[in-house]
């Protein structure tokens, strides 16, 4: 799955920022400073993210046409669903693993952790790593 950056229009009142998103109707959420605020427009879109499951709507990337008002901005904001479902998922699941036997007894004798080294290769062939 892909990153997504979604344009959200960051409006200012006093230390706030209200945050509305112009590709999803339903998501709004506000935060006190502009990091607080783009923070919780990340956690936003994250909850809302099993609603959609694999039906994400494209960002919509000529937002530079959107007039807003002067005290309002607009800021890409990131969406990884890979990068979240890392931090919410620490589930392990037990596979198997057919190797000969020479190749298996040879890595045991070296201490070679298999589970280790499967998910960093895994995650390498992933380019996660």
């Amino acid at each position: 799955m892909k990153k997504y950056f979604y344009p959200a229009i960051f409006s200012k009142e006093g230390d706030a920022y209200n945050v509305k998103f112009i590709d999803f109707d339903n998501i709004f959420t506000y935060g006190i400073g502009f990091n607080d605020a783009y923070y919780m427009a990340q956690d936003a879109l994250y909850a809302m993210l099993p609603e959609y499951k694999d039906n994400l709507p494209e960002p919509t990337y000529d937002y530079m046409k959107i007039k807003v008002k002067d005290n309002e901005f607009i800021t890409m904001v990131e969406l990884d669903p890979i990068e979240h479902e890392k931090r919410i998922s620490s589930k392990t699941v037990n596979t198997t693993v057919t190797m000969p036997e020479w190749l298996k007894n040879l890595a045991d004798t070296k201490g070679i952790n298999f589970s280790k080294l499967l998910q960093d290769s895994i995650k390498k062939e992933l380019n996660l790593i």
